[in-house]
């Protein structure tokens, strides 16, 4: 393995790292979209991401990817420096991987976009604690509701007695 497919193999290595026991094996062994949608989706927008780091940085194609991952990890129980705490590892793999590149332009580039993938980190976990709220006063109203057609029928009983 040589240059970018070594560097993208250990990135994903390190964005996988932070799921528990052999998940962590499954996410990075099973190739199978279907068997393993959360596996292919990092390994897919890893590519990504690197080969825009390293060649271009089209703004689309860095915001798709990074939403990809950034989805899949606002849902995950780890704070928000674990869930992507991936991009700032990417950096001492640069330098090991590819010392012939500019790394404080490359730095710079990883910046921003761990800058994008917070703003997007943020907007999914919002939805996702709305998304919860909102449920929760939907049990409430289930329960309030619940709550009320059994009172008249208790109090009839009790009139009964």
């Amino acid at each position: 393995m040589h240059g970018r497919e070594a560097i993208a193999e250990e990135w994903l290595g390190c964005a996988l790292r932070t799921y528990p026991g052999r998940a962590a094996g499954f996410l990075a062994e099973v190739k199978d979209p279907f068997r393993n949608p959360v596996g292919y989706t990092f390994k897919h927008a890893l590519d990504i991401l690197l080969e825009e780091l390293l060649l271009g940085m089209d703004a689309e194609r860095v915001r798709a990817a990074l939403d990809s991952i950034v989805q899949i990890r606002a849902v995950d129980d780890v704070t928000p420096a674990q869930a992507l705490e991936f991009l700032f590892q990417l950096k001492p793999i640069l330098r090991r991987h590819a010392p012939d590149r500019d790394p404080d332009r490359l730095a710079v580039r990883i910046d921003e976009i761990a800058l994008q993938a917070f703003d997007l980190y943020m907007q999914y976990r919002e939805r996702t604690y709305a998304a919860r709220a909102n449920e929760a006063r939907r049990r409430i109203f289930v329960l309030e509701r619940k709550m009320q057609k059994e009172q008249p029928a208790a109090c009839a009983s009790r009139g009964a007695e």
